[in-house]
């Protein structure tokens, strides 16, 4: 019933000297977008334009057309924060969205929204973006970041849905999968160890063997049961010719899948580097060793080369 009120109200002409007031602001926005090369809240053009729109919305109580045009000309003058609350109040009393309506909203959304994540706010900055998302369910901005504050705060079911609707939105997003992938792993594994996992990766692609050896053990201990961590581990000892503490990490993630091929092989091989030298028999076939060791062991070689080390700058200024 209120929705339909509202739309009836909307429908209702302006009273005659509200409709002037809208005119008058009408032609001040356009000749404020015409003047200035940027558009600021405090230059007079914008300010006109704001009292003549609280002057009609004064002589038109209650109607959506004041409210509109209010929550445009703050958008478009980029003062964010009452444009939002603006628009929030138009739909409220029955507007709905028109024109480019949807993308001054989203915009206005996002940046305040980011404006209370950059306060330190994660929480109400999430509450923002999905605000924004409600209402505009293909602003993959909002979703972008929703994804990555869901990360950040230790909630990577939430970061993986986020992360799945960019992909969805934007199968070419930059960063996506690799946050896609790395959420998966922190539901599955646990947010410190898949953390500690992933620092790793970014560690060896890096040529940081001693930090990757140091992630990868700390993303054993924190979840004994991740075999792609102890795989990894194993991985960094064999290459660096540790072939005793190679062993000991391969037969840990062995343990865990037994009829995993490569751990198979680099269990048996660093079990035969660590014994004496001895000349090879030459009747006895050379065991092959497996072809690629890295997306047997849980991570895609792709993935891991394109990982990115912070996101922070560009997603930022998607949205921020």
């Amino acid at each position: 019933m209120a929705v339909l009120l509202g739309g009836l109200s909307y429908a209702q002409e302006l009273p005659g000297n509200a409709q002037e007031a809208l005119d008058r602001g009408e032609a001040a926005v356009a000749e404020a977008l015409a003047t200035y090369d940027a558009q600021y809240p405090d230059r007079p053009l914008w300010r006109q334009a704001f009292r003549e729109g609280r002057t009609a919305q004064e002589l038109a109580a209650g109607h959506p057309a004041p409210l509109r045009f209010l929550a445009r000309a703050y958008s478009q003058s980029n003062w964010h924060g009452p444009a939002v609350q603006q628009w929030h109040a138009y739909l409220d009393a029955g507007g709905t969205f028109m024109e480019d309506d949807a993308e001054l909203f989203a915009n206005s959304g996002n940046h305040y929204a980011f404006a209370a994540y950059q306060q330190g706010d994660k929480e109400l900055a999430a509450e923002r973006y999905a605000e924004v998302v409600a209402l505009q369910p293909g602003n993959v901005e909002a979703h972008r970041w929703l994804g990555r504050i869901a990360l950040e705060l230790g909630l990577p079911e939430q970061a993986v849905a986020a992360w799945r609707t960019v992909l969805e939105l934007d199968p070419n997003a930059e960063g996506a999968v690799y946050f896609l992938e790395l959420a998966q792993a922190q539901a599955r594994w646990g947010v410190q160890a898949a953390t500690a996992f992933y620092e790793g990766i970014a560690a060896y692609e890096s040529g940081d063997m001693t930090q990757a050896r140091n992630r990868f053990a700390a993303a054993a201990a924190r979840n004994s049961g991740y075999a792609t961590a102890w795989a990894w581990l194993g991985r960094v000892h064999f290459e660096q010719g540790q072939y005793a503490d190679a062993n000991a990490a391969y037969a840990r993630a062995l343990a865990l899948e037994p009829e995993n091929s490569n751990y198979q092989w680099f269990t048996r091989e660093s079990e035969r580097l660590m014994a004496p030298a001895t000349e090879p028999d030459a009747d006895s076939p050379a065991e092959d060793a497996p072809s690629d060791s890295a997306s047997e062991e849980g991570v895609d070689e792709d993935t891991a080369d394109d990982a990115p080390g912070d996101d922070a700058a560009s997603d930022g200024d998607d949205q921020e």
